[in-house]
């Protein structure tokens, strides 16, 4: 490993951490517009990428899963 190889990669790591938190924020935000059918696919997003969620967003996907299959049109 090169001398700056750590350094690169703790800005690698720092980078990704900061997108996976802005992509939490994003789901969030999403819910606050009771759009959640959006704040899932920000969360699928999360979990497609092969990351564990947060413990509170495993509640929130739950209940916002449940809130977007409410407002499903029944046909």
């Amino acid at each position: 490993m090169s001398r700056g190889e750590p350094e690169r990669v703790a800005g690698f790591e720092a980078r990704h951490a900061a997108i996976l938190a802005r992509t939490l924020r994003w789901a969030d935000d999403a819910a606050a517009r009771r759009d959640y059918a959006q704040a899932v696919h920000w969360i699928e997003t999360v979990r497609g990428l092969g990351h564990d969620l947060p413990e509170e967003y495993e509640s929130k996907r739950e209940r916002w899963l449940n809130a977007r299959d409410d407002e499903q049109p029944s046909g």
